[in-house]
């Protein structure tokens, strides 16, 4: 398996539309993140990219639809209402970890050839541990923006304080309920399709 050529191509994928899917909720739970960003973007990648190697696998149950979706959407909103309430490393974590989980869940990825050689891998069938570092790759290329920022937020103080400003973490607390609200109207699995239809993977 070609783990380079995953991570580039999650890399180049952040170009398309089919990636805002786990973008928007990923720079929301980076916003809302105030002293411990690294923690939440490491708790919103560790979650989704679970998440996604069990849909892979055929272990993780269909995109939510009807009520399942709706009671997804309230988890999210209370997650984000208690981690916002709390200021706790915890609750935080927990709350991105949410977020990452149902936006994993809905996100329909821009199948380029190496990804594409992953999804057909025979290892899923037979042995589907061996696909969690080919899919890590591909997602941490996908994650790379937060990553960095998470990181540039603990080596650069300055960096650090404007993610902790007021307006930021409020932004973030509004757009993390704003993803919450698109699957109590279960609208966030139709956002996810019309995105993947707007995107062009053989421009990977």
């Amino acid at each position: 398996m070609n783990i380079s050529g995953l991570l580039t191509e999650g890399i180049e994928s952040l170009r398309l539309p089919c990636t805002w899917v786990l973008l928007i909720p990923g720079v929301a739970v980076m916003l809302f993140g105030r002293r411990r960003t690294p923690l939440v973007v490491a708790s919103f990648i560790a979650v989704a990219l679970g998440v996604v190697w069990l849909r892979w696998s055929g272990n993780w149950f269909a995109v939510p639809e009807g009520g399942v979706q709706v009671a997804v959407g309230f988890v999210i909103i209370a997650g984000a209402a208690i981690a916002w309430k709390l200021d706790h490393g915890v609750t935080d974590g927990i709350s991105a970890g949410i977020t990452g989980g149902a936006a994993a869940w809905a996100w329909i990825p821009c199948v380029g050839p190496d990804l594409g050689g992953l999804l057909n891998s025979d290892a899923w069938d037979t042995n589907p541990i061996v696909n969690v570092l080919p899919t890590a790759a591909f997602m941490l290329g996908q994650f790379l923006p937060f990553i960095l920022l998470a990181a540039a937020g603990v080596l650069a103080p300055q960096i650090a304080e404007k993610l902790q400003h007021r307006t930021v973490i409020t932004a973030g607390a509004v757009l993390v309920g704003l993803v919450g609200l698109a699957f109590v109207t279960q609208q966030f699995d139709d956002l996810a399709s019309e995105l993947a239809r707007r995107s062009d993977p053989g421009s990977l």
